[in-house]
């Protein structure tokens, strides 16, 4: 079965699975996975492992995975992030892999569950809360030195969703468009068109600047850099176009969105 992508419109969100099976698939946002009773094979970038309680899969963002329960009572949280919440991690988390996603128990950092479990009471009180980003970038500090992390390279994948997160994570601070994407796929400008509808379920530009923009909020949140720079390095193409799109986004300017992350408040959501 060829994977498929899942255009996920929820910035931050946790689910407690019973007995999960979904097949291979891939998403902009990070992924969390920490088996709590039962067995569970856990497929990520082609790689299988049987995972029981306590092991944890760190999914990075365009990496294809899947999941198959190997018995009804398989319990495990479950925790996907837009890259917002991962504050200064955002680059690495675009640009590369785990060499071996998964964690075993008895390797995994106290913090680790601790903050996954916070996560998921947390979300079960509130859809919003200004404690999901520093309890994700916990997760990151300490799961991050455990894993060897390798480049993103487009032949790893010949899957053509695969091909296109990735071109699109390594370029999108660029001057991007459909027509130079479709010349370096080596694809009908047109028929890559109808490819976004079909597979990914948005247009090339919603979905480069749903990256851009979640670059941006990551950098005003965790960041002193001025807010022109951070337009520049995100790909926006002037300031004009970065503010209109945070007010019509947001209905904030960056500026507001910085300090609202600052006080510790939940910015509003977005609505790509």
């Amino acid at each position: 079965m060829h994977p498929f992508f899942e255009d996920r419109p929820e910035r931050f969100w946790t689910h407690l699975s019973t007995g999960l099976t979904f097949p291979l698939h891939l998403h902009l946002q990070l992924e969390l996975f920490l088996v709590l009773d039962g067995q569970c094979d856990v497929t990520v970038r082609g790689q299988c492992r049987t995972l029981g309680p306590g092991d944890l899969a760190v999914i990075f963002p365009n990496q294809v995975h899947g999941y198959t329960a190997l018995s009804p009572q398989n319990r495990a949280v479950l925790v996907l992030c837009d890259l917002s919440y991962t504050g200064g991690y955002g680059d690495t988390l675009l640009r590369c892999h785990p060499e071996d996603p998964f964690l075993p128990a008895e390797e995994l950092h106290g913090n680790i569950p601790f903050a996954i479990g916070e996560l998921e009471r947390e979300q079960r009180q509130t859809e919003h809360s200004p404690a999901f980003a520093p309890l994700v970038q916990l997760v990151l500090a300490r799961a991050l030195p455990a894993l060897r992390l390798e480049r993103n390279l487009t032949s790893d994948r010949q899957e053509l969703t695969y091909q296109i997160s990735h071109y699109v994570g390594e370029h999108f601070r660029e001057p991007l468009t459909l027509g130079t994407l479709a010349q370096e796929l080596g694809l009908n400008r047109y028929h890559l068109s109808h490819l976004f509808s079909e597979k990914i379920g948005q247009s090339f530009p919603a979905y480069l600047a749903r990256i851009r923009f979640s670059c941006a909020c990551a950098a005003l949140a965790e960041t002193d850099r001025p807010i022109t720079e951070i337009a520049e390095e995100s790909g926006f193409e002037s300031q004009r176009t970065f503010f209109r799109v945070f007010r019509q986004q947001l209905g904030v300017t960056p500026l507001q969105y910085r300090r609202a992350a600052r006080a510790g408040r939940e910015p509003p959501e977005k609505v790509f």
